[in-house]
């Protein structure tokens, strides 16, 4: 029997969706607990409660955001494991100082106003430690990463458009790109650093992507890192993801400068 000569379709591997990872979703509990913690970290963020201060006692606020004290005791009890504040009998719940909070928590973040002074602070200093790291990164990504880990990079960079209006699109790609690429160091510690280079994001948009006054995302440059790691050029891909982050750290030099 003679075989067909007709070409079997294969359709290509369907793009994937990007949508912010899960390990970026919040740590909160739910209903009037997480309320709660909300608008107590966001007085507390926003220096209504400002460091040292000793709060309002726990039936005042309980009054004051209309839930019961046992709801403010939980509360409280994930605002300390987020280093915000401290309890003891002597004083009752104070605020800790800011250097104790824990800066890298998304949810912190989260609570900060986009033009809180503290906000530049995160930013610069988030920065400097993405500058030291993510270079190693794309290197050891480029050693190690298998070629479906590189498609999903090349994907990840080839959605993001800065000129785009659905931001969260555009955020969501850039998520799922630096996740990818750590996920490519096959190093345990670094993966488990993708929390950490979420939160930075975070904080870049907040006071990078989306101040109107800042250059936009580079395309260009995610797509220079996630081609060099490809092509398995690791010195390649050093160098492209250092020259990305290039815009950042003149905004931080700007920032120091300033201080």
């Amino acid at each position: 029997m003679k075989a067909s000569s007709s070409k079997v379709h294969v359709p290509p591997k369907r793009v994937p969706e990007f949508r912010i990872p899960t390990e970026f979703g919040t740590s909160l509990p739910t209903g009037a607990a997480k309320q709660a913690v909300e608008m107590l970290g966001r007085r507390i963020a926003n220096d209504v409660y400002p460091q040292d201060m000793v709060m309002p006692t726990e039936e005042e606020l309980a009054l004051s955001l209309g839930v019961s004290r046992a709801t403010v005791r939980d509360a409280i009890k994930v605002l300390s494991g987020k280093g915000l504040v401290r309890t003891a009998r002597r004083y009752g719940t104070r605020v800790r100082p800011i250097e104790e909070w824990n800066l890298l928590d998304g949810d912190v973040v989260a609570w900060h106003e986009s033009t809180h002074p503290r906000i530049k602070r995160i930013f610069a200093e988030t920065t400097e430690l993405r500058a030291i790291l993510e270079p190693a990164a794309a290197e050891l990504a480029a050693r190690r990463g298998t070629p479906e880990q590189a498609r999903i990079l090349l994907a990840a960079a080839n959605d993001i458009h800065p000129d785009q209006d659905d931001v969260e699109r555009l955020f969501a790609a850039d998520c799922q790109f630096h996740v990818t690429l750590l996920d490519m160091t096959r190093n345990t510690v670094m993966r488990q650093m993708r929390q950490i280079i979420l939160t930075m994001l975070r904080v870049s948009y907040e006071f990078g992507v989306l101040n109107p006054d800042n250059e936009t995302v580079s395309r260009e440059g995610h797509l220079a890192v996630a081609e060099a790691i490809a092509a398995r050029d690791a010195n390649g891909a050093k160098m492209a993801m250092s020259a990305m982050l290039e815009l950042n750290r003149s905004l931080v030099n700007d920032y120091w400068l300033a201080r």
